[in-house]
Parts: structure tokens; sequence; C-alpha cells
């Protein structure tokens, strides 16, 4: 029975053992990495959050068009002094008062954004107690009720926050939502040239690891042709010292390998201790991309032709502030309502009286040595640099786009070359070998045709991240996927 269970036991550990190998190592393609890049990195959750942000933020102003409920009150105050109270004959005598006030009060208003206005509609009651008031020494209640009472609140002639911000924070909040999309494909954009850092590591390490192994067995074969005669010393001190850098670069490969995987993981959110492999991508996707159809897109989707459209407004709402700021300014407020007091509470809402109040303020500026005139210069002159600057970033945009349109249609063809240019260097150096060990050509031949080898390689790693970081950055200017046919769209779950 032991012996059963210890058999199982070493199964089950061995199942265990090789699922958490399992999970320690993952194979990424390029696809791959950025969905678990946009689902774990740190930038993509700082999106995440600036987007949540911002639409609390827009929920905030919302909350300013609608009817507040308002509960406002003090709770019951105690006072004691000596008073001075003049009598009917003219003279002054000095009398201990203690009282004690409460009221409660609730009120519903509403802003009125056309106007800048606001109307309240409230309710309240007072109690105030003198204590040891009356004849005989009791206290004395009095109560004051305000069953309703309507007030309507409104600037003549001033600046009307309230419309401004009702054009700025929508659009506030659709810039938000689009720069989280572009928050996305940014990041995508970096996973993208970590992805081929890593990988451009990765195979210069194996280069690195070939080329000690070559030039170790080329350094062993010219020891054996030096000692026969067959070669010079400088052909065999060349040999040794092709292997010594051979394994200098292959060191250097090795800490930038492990620098490029920290990056990668890092930038990933995938724990330290698994072990990564990336794929070459197989294919780079031929796309014909037109150049006005893809700035008709950047126009259309891009955050920054809103954030144009933001400052202009901005600008306009500057120098309307400025304007009615330095000007004539007035203020109407009127109520209405009714209220009552009494010295029992059953009778404070007892047939209530009316209650009225009509003010109208104004003010007037006459002389402040050109200030008002000054502040109004100043933001005129900034509204008309706005609308310049604007114009010419709108014109810096459009040729970024255009440029960076027809960069990414000569990257394919960029692709292939590199690619064939990869496969001949090869191929050249493994007949340069095989006529080094057959003597026919020397050994600086050889090593020119190893180079050669190498950098073709590299050129078409980096040829193929040129590629794929120019789509990448062209998803992010025009927020649409060229390879789907479809607009790039925020996710409506956050």
């Amino acid at each position: 029975m032991n012996k059963r269970f210890f058999g199982f036991l070493i199964i089950a550990l061995a199942f265990f053992s090789s699922d958490l190998e399992a999970q320690s190592q993952r194979t990424l393609t390029l696809e791959e990495s950025i969905e678990i890049a946009k689902q774990n990195s740190p930038l993509a959750r700082a999106a995440t959050f600036e987007l949540v942000s911002a639409k609390w933020r827009y929920k905030s102003f919302r909350a300013d068009l609608l009817p507040s409920l308002d509960l406002d009150g003090d709770i019951p105050s105690y006072s004691r002094a000596i008073t001075a109270n003049r009598l009917d004959d003219g003279s002054t005598t000095y009398q201990e008062e203690s009282q004690s006030q409460s009221s409660v009060n609730l009120s519903i208003n509403q802003n009125i954004m056309p106007t800048g206005g606001r109307l309240s509609l409230s309710s309240g009651i007072n109690r105030l107690i003198l204590f040891d008031g009356g004849i005989n020494g009791e206290n004395i209640y009095r109560w004051q009720s305000t069953p309703l009472v309507a007030t309507y609140f409104q600037p003549l002639f001033q600046f009307n926050s309230l419309k401004w911000r009702n054009k700025i924070e929508p659009l506030r909040y659709q810039i938000a939502q689009k720069q989280y999309v572009e928050d996305m494909e940014d990041l995508a954009f970096n996973v993208t040239q970590s992805f081929f850092d890593f990988l451009l590591a990765k195979i210069n390490v194996e280069v690195a690891e070939f080329n000690v192994t070559v030039n170790d067995s080329i350094y062993n074969i010219s020891q054996g042709r030096y000692q026969v005669g067959s070669i010079a010393e400088n052909d065999l001190l060349q040999s040794e010292l092709a292997l010594r850098n051979a394994e200098t670069s292959l060191t250097t490969a090795n800490l930038n390998f492990q620098r490029a995987e920290e990056n990668f993981k890092a930038l990933l959110g995938i724990p330290d201790e698994t072990e990564v492999e990336v794929i070459i991508p197989e294919e780079a996707p031929n796309l014909n991309i037109d150049v006005d159809k893809a700035l008709e897109l950047a126009r259309e989707n891009n955050s920054t032709s809103l954030e144009f459209e933001l400052s202009e407004i901005q600008a306009n709402q500057s120098y309307d502030q400025a304007r009615k700021e330095a000007g004539f300014s007035a203020s109407l407020q009127a109520s209405y309502g009714l209220n009552q007091t009494a010295e029992d509470f059953s009778d404070v809402y007892s047939d209530p009286q009316n209650r009225q109040f009509f003010t109208v303020g104004f003010q007037i500026p006459i002389f402040n040595w050109g200030k008002n005139t000054a502040e109004i210069q100043a933001a005129r002159n900034q509204q008309a640099a706005t609308a310049n600057t604007i114009a010419y970033q709108k014109l810096q945009f459009d040729l970024s786009v255009r440029s960076t349109v027809r960069e990414f249609s000569q990257l394919r063809s960029q692709v292939e070359l590199a690619e064939t240019s990869d496969v001949i260097a090869d191929r050249r150096y493994e007949v340069a070998k095989n006529r080094y060990l057959i003597g026919k050509i020397d050994v600086t031949n050889l090593f020119i045709a190893q180079n050669e080898k190498d950098s073709a390689r590299r050129s078409y790693i980096q040829a193929l991240r040129n590629y794929w970081t120019g789509y990448y950055n062209l998803r992010r200017l025009t927020l649409y996927n060229f390879e789907q046919g479809r607009p790039i769209v925020l996710n409506t779950d956050i």
C-alpha cells in the first residue's frame, strides 16, 4: 500500500513539475506580446486609470447640469451675555441674557446653463430659546418657518462659465477616449521595438556562439597548417585574434541579451523568473495604403484634431471672459415665498404670510489705468496666436501622416531585399568555409564572408523591425486597422 502511494506521489510530482516548467517558459509571437502587454503592462494600467479619471471628471460636470438637493443648518448654539437695553424713558439698563438657536434648511438648486442663472426652492425652520426670559422665569420659545421660498439669481452681462464648460468638458472626454486608444497603439509600437530589440539580441548571441565555435575550429586548423608550413605566422595570428574577438563579442552579446530580455519582460508585465522565447514574424503583410485615405482617417480619428478644436475654444473662452469682466456687469436676485412665526410648534405652519425680496446690483469700472483694455488686447492677441499656431500644427500633422505612409510603402520591399541578401550571404559563407577547408582561399576572405553573413542577418531583422514599427506607428496616427479594414475603437467595458 505504501509502495503504491509512493509511486502515485512520484507521478503526481512529475506532472506538477512539468506543469510548473511549462508555466515558467513562454514562446511569444509579436501579436501575442502586444496582447499580453495590453493586459498586464503597467503602462496599460496607467492609461486605463487616466481614462477612468477623465470619465469621472466628465460625470462631475454632468452633475452640475442637474438639480442638487442640499441640507444645511446649525446645531443648537448657546450664548450667554450681558446686553444693554434702552428703556422708553431713554435710560439704559443692563440685563443678562441666555439663549439657544438652531435651524435646518432643505433646498433644491438648479443651474440654468443658457443664461448662467440659478433657481432655488427651499424650505426651512428656525427655533430660538430664551432661557429664563418669561415673567415667572420660564423659558420662552420662538419658532419661525419658511414652508416654501423660490429664489432666482441671474448675472447680467457677465461671463457664463457653465456655458463654456458645456462646450469644453464633452470635448475633453472625447479626447481622453481617443487618447486611451492611442496609448494602447503607442504601447503596441513600444512593444514592437522592444520585441525586435530582444530578438536581435538573441540572434546576436546565436551568431556570437556560432562564430566562437567556427573560429575555434579555424584556429585549430590554422595551427596544424602553420606547423606543416602551409600558412604564414600572420595568418595564424589573424585566426587567433578572430577567435579572441569572437569570445569578446559573445560576452558583450550575452550582456545585451540579458538587458533586452529584462526590458521586454518589464514592458509586458511578465515575471522576471519566466523564460521567454520570441518568434520571428513569418512575413510582412502586403498592404497598399492610399496617402489621401490615411490622411482622412488621421484627421477623423486622431485626438490631435480634437485638441486643435479644444485649443480654439479655450482661446475664445479667454477672450470672452476678459471682455465681459472689463465691462459693465450687474446681477438680479428675486425671491418669493411664505413664512410664519409662533411660540408653539403646532402653529408655526398655520396661516403663513407672504415674503418677497428683490434686488439689482451692478458694477461699472470707471478708471483702472488701462488694465481692462490691456487684458482684452492680451486675450485677443493670444486668440490670434493660437489660431496661427493651430494652422501650422495642422500642416505639420498632415505632413507627418503623408511622410509616414510614403515611408511605409517602401518598407516591405526592403524586407524582401534584406531576406534575399540574408540567404545569399549565408550561402556565400558556406561556400567560402568549404573553400577554406580545402585550401582554396585564405583566412582573410573567409572572415570577410563571415562578417557579411552576420551583417546580412542583422539587416534582415532590422528591416522587419522597421516594417512593424512603421505599421504600428501608422495605426497610432490613424487609429485604423488596415489588415482588418476597420477603425480601432474604445473598449466599451471601460
